[in-house]
């Protein structure tokens, strides 16, 4: 059955409460949507938990749910491995004080609600919130909270001397913020859809391309 944009459940809030840089914050999302601020705004905290999150649903749309610790006791959840996502977590904290929980909660246009749950240091977890019965199974969670996240290579300064990643390393670097700096690995090992991209680029920002457009050359000839 093929998807319509109907049965995404579209990110519509996302309440932050002593995580990194946001003590309290409300962001209210639309369909579209752009951050904009100076320098310690706040705009890669947001970024930092949807990759978070991103992770976290991965681990969700796959295993079923376990006993893990919430708000408010124990709940159905996923533990959430913060070693593998690249993210300071010496720095989840608001004001580095971890002496109280910091929490993340992103409600869906069902109204749903995901919650990124930090009770102590290099603990996660995730705790879905959905009305009637508590969704255990990957099937269940994925019927409720269909809403993926996708990240695409960020355009930045390359380099010139980038080391070839295995297929999966390249994959994972992608969730990272060193990203920008793995530019050629990442669209050597999915190329798929690499001439549209460039497309794209051509119009919106001429002569970026031809920076980045060797990938294959330059990876092929290390080999």
């Amino acid at each position: 059955m093929e998807m319509t944009l109907a049965d995404i459940h579209q990110f519509i809030k996302v309440e932050f409460k002593r995580f990194k840089a946001l003590n309290r914050f409300t962001l209210n999302l639309r369909h579209f949507n752009i951050l904009v601020g100076p320098n310690n705004a706040g705009k890669s905290t947001i970024l930092t938990a949807f990759r978070i999150l991103a992770a976290a649903l991965r681990k969700a749309g796959a295993k079923s749910a376990e006993v893990v610790r919430g708000p408010h006791g124990q709940v159905h959840g996923y533990r959430v491995d913060l070693s593998t996502i690249s993210v300071a977590e010496e720095n989840i904290f608001f004001n580095y004080d971890d002496s109280e929980p910091a929490q993340v909660t992103f409600t869906l246009s069902n109204k749903n609600q995901l919650i990124l749950y930090f009770p102590e240091a290099r603990s996660c977890s995730l705790i879905p919130q959905s009305p009637g019965r508590p969704t255990k199974g990957p099937s269940g969670f994925r019927a409720q909270f269909n809403c993926e996240i996708g990240f695409v290579p960020i355009l930045g300064p390359v380099e010139h001397d980038e080391y070839l990643y295995e297929k999966e390393a390249a994959r994972l670097a992608l969730f990272n913020y060193r990203a920008a700096r793995n530019f050629r690995n990442i669209w050597h090992h999915y190329p798929e859809k690499f001439e549209e991209f460039r497309a794209a680029l051509q119009l919106t920002w001429p002569g970026m391309d031809k920076h980045n457009y060797d990938c294959d050359h330059r990876l092929d000839a290390r080999k």
